[in-house]
Order: structure tokens, then sequence, then C-alpha cells
């Protein structure tokens, strides 16, 4: 029973940070940088900041089970961000 209080108190903390990270993220690109980020680059950010952390954390433990997945996901993400760039752009020249 512990066990279960325990993993939903961490679920609920992983959300209520992922939520300020959203609005944060958000508010910040509004007011300094005068862009208007989608929900999916905003996901797409917080993804990349916890990855780099994972990879972080991994290298000063010394992990190696740890760092290699994360090394993969790294590549997994650029290339998706490669073809979404190629995908807006496709979608820019048909709407033109």
């Amino acid at each position: 029973m512990m066990i279960i209080i325990v993993a939903l108190s961490l679920l609920g903390m992983l959300a209520f940070y992922s939520l300020i990270a959203y609005v944060l993220i958000r508010f910040i690109s509004k007011k300094a940088f005068k862009v208007t980020l989608t929900k999916l680059e905003i996901i797409e950010i917080i993804t990349w900041v916890a990855l780099i952390f994972v990879a972080f954390y991994t290298i000063r433990s010394g992990s190696s089970s740890m760092f290699l997945p994360s090394v993969l996901l790294f590549i997994t993400l650029m290339n998706m961000r490669i073809s979404n760039r190629k995908q807006r752009e496709r979608v820019k020249q048909e709407c033109t």
C-alpha cells in the first residue's frame, strides 16, 4: 500500500513540475522572444531538457546502462525535428 502512495505522489510531482515548466516556457517565449509556441513545441522543449538532465546524471553517476538509451533518444528526437521542419516547409509551399 505504501508503494502505491509513493508512486502516486511521484506521478503527482511529475505532473505538477511539468505544468509549471509548460507555463514558464510559454510565458518566456511570449514576453522575451515575442514568439508564440505551439503545445507540441513546448512539450518537445520539456522532453529535450529532461533528456539532457538524464544524460548528465548518468555521466555523473557512471551508469552506462542508462546513458545509451538517452543517446539513442537524442538521435531519435533530432531526426524527428528534421522531419518536422521539412514537413512545415512543405506545408508553407502548398499554402502559397
